[in-house]
């Protein structure tokens, strides 16, 4: 007689709390050539983040140092070598870290600046006040002879005033932004690692958002700034300005970012290279490292001190008049191909449809990075082999675009659910009562007996979890693949905790409507590896 056999239990496949995440594809650091491409690889190593933040701080810093010296040149129309630049990235992942390399040189230049204004004020101060003097000596003299007072006063030469001395801001308003173009160096950049502070400050409040993010988008565009004010000596003119920007941000920030409805109507954020990397948090274990003495980064300062020490070419108006960097045929040919393909693409049920304002930015965008290349490298004009890397890049950007096409809003309860049942399987818990689990379990179920039992609630219906008894439950063996090879001993009820609360007792719960909720990570069932490679490069090479 055969021996009875049992079959195995069975128990129902546990459904997801969250979406699933798509990875980001891996930023092509080669494209960044030599000088740009070996500087965010040594950021890499030496800080331990993400290529893509490494790559986004070094190829704005870039921009910034470029932008002055040189316009693409595209059908006789110059396009600025200006970039906007938007990097997501958790509190912790070293943000700080890879833009102070990053912007090692800007920050040297933008201190000899403040030091060498200092000095300059002084004397100008001199100035004035000895031209006021001289002025105020021939004008006692003006009743007596005034065709005298009159020549006396054409003589008399008025000091200028020294340029302001910034190069990099922060957290501008946009009127204090114009006002520094216009009366200080026509040529900077909008440096934050704590771009919440820009999107949250004085610049973007609701009765000033409108009028921001068109004056920033202007600048990127490369138009004259003109202030027109009452007060006298306010109003002013210039042409030729650049302004380059990136401004890192925490998730929190990105997902209100990401979907305003001002931000992104207006295009404003299509004009952005976006990047949100996986944060390595937890993987890096420490590894010595000198930056200082890294020749790449040796290489990328020595770059970026001479373009910020020389005089970009300029008109008899004193405004900047930047080389003209022009593609030739092959190059042309390269570009209009990428353009197209893009342009393809954003018809109906075209795959980049839901990033049409920024896909279609993508051919200029790639004319903009391939000069940065230009300038970078002391190439005098947009080559072949330089457009096509500009291409690549620009082709990770679009994908990147599309990832986060669709920032999901999550229930806050479902990501606090999900962090309880990783805690549990990752602690062991495969039986516990909720008393306990208050007492000694992790933050997020301390708060208070009815939220502790909403995330066990939404971990029974969503089945991680099994009910059983008041209070007490069991996790869901097909919730992981581990084997609980010991159990907590002390799981059961014991006498009345002071963390715990008064309120246990079976409870029946609602599931909450989900409000508006901040993500930790963007996410989108939008399929990456299905974005046409608008730059590809041996496909262009045939």
């Amino acid at each position: 007689m055969e021996p009875f056999l049992i079959p195995d239990p069975s128990y129902p496949e546990p459904t997801p709390l969250l979406p699933e995440v798509e990875a980001a594809v891996p930023y092509p650091l080669e494209a960044l050539g030599e000088v740009l491409g070996g500087a965010a690889a040594a950021i890499v190593e030496a800080v331990q983040v993400p290529a893509a933040l490494a790559a986004q701080s070094v190829l704005a810093a870039a921009a910034m140092a470029a932008q002055p010296h040189g316009n693409a040149i595209r059908d006789g129309q110059p396009i600025p070598l200006s970039l906007f630049v938007l990097t997501v990235a958790e509190s912790g992942d070293r943000k700080s870290a890879a833009d102070r390399l990053a912007l090692r040189a800007h920050h040297e230049r933008q201190s000899a600046l403040l030091e060498r204004y200092s000095a300059e004020q002084k004397e100008y101060r001199d100035q004035r006040d000895a031209y006021q003097c001289a002025r105020a000596a021939i004008l006692e003299k003006a009743k007596a002879n005034p065709a005298a007072a009159a020549a006396g006063l054409d003589a008399l030469q008025e000091p200028d005033p020294p340029p302001l001395p910034f190069i990099l801001v922060e957290e501008p308003t946009l009127e204090g932004l114009q006002k520094s173009l216009l009366r200080g160096y026509p040529s900077q950049g909008l440096f934050s690692d704590e771009g919440g502070q820009f999107f949250g400050g004085h610049a973007n409040k609701p009765e000033n958002m409108l009028k921001s993010v068109a004056g920033l988008s202007k600048l990127w565009d490369g138009a004259p700034i003109t202030r027109t004010r009452a007060a006298e000596g306010e109003s002013a003119s210039r042409s030729g300005c650049r302004l380059s920007a990136h401004l890192m941000i925490q998730p929190v920030v990105a997902n209100k970012v990401l979907g305003d409805p001002i931000l992104r109507g207006q295009g404003f954020l299509a004009r952005f290279l976006v990047a949100w990397p996986q944060s390595l948090a937890g993987t890096r274990f420490y590894q010595h490292a000198n930056s200082s003495h890294d020749p790449r980064l040796l290489r990328y300062w020595a770059r970026m001190t001479d373009l910020l020490l020389r005089e970009p070419p300029k008109n008899d108006r004193g405004e900047f008049e930047p080389t003209e960097l022009k593609m030739d045929a092959d190059a042309k040919t390269v570009w209009i191909e990428a353009h197209d393909a893009i342009e393809a693409e954003l018809g109906r049920n075209g795959r980049m449809e839901d990033i049409k304002p920024t896909a279609a930015k993508g051919g200029e965008n790639i004319l903009r990075i391939a000069g940065v290349l230009a300038i970078t490298e002391r190439a005098s004009s947009l080559t072949r082999p330089i457009i096509e890397r500009a291409a690549t890049l620009v082709s990770w950007y679009l994908g990147e675009a599309l990832r986060l096409a669709y920032p999901t809003k999550l229930d806050p309860q479902l990501l606090q659910a999900h962090r309880l049942i990783s805690w549990l399987i990752q602690n062991h818990w495969e039986t516990f009562d909720a008393r306990t689990l208050q007492r000694r379990g992790p933050t997020v179920a301390r708060q208070n007996a009815k939220h502790r039992d909403a995330l066990l609630t939404l971990l029974v219906e969503h089945h991680y979890l099994f009910a059983e008894g008041v209070n007490r439950y069991r996790v869901n063996p097909a919730a992981t693949t581990a084997t609980f090879a010991t159990t907590h001993d002390s799981h059961e009820t014991g006498g009345c905790d002071t963390l715990a609360t008064a309120s246990d007792k079976p409870t029946d719960f609602k599931i909450l409507s989900q409000p508006v909720a901040d993500l930790s990570q963007c996410l989108t069932p939008a399929n990456t590896t299905a974005v046409a490679v608008v730059a590809n490069v041996a496909a262009l090479n045939n």
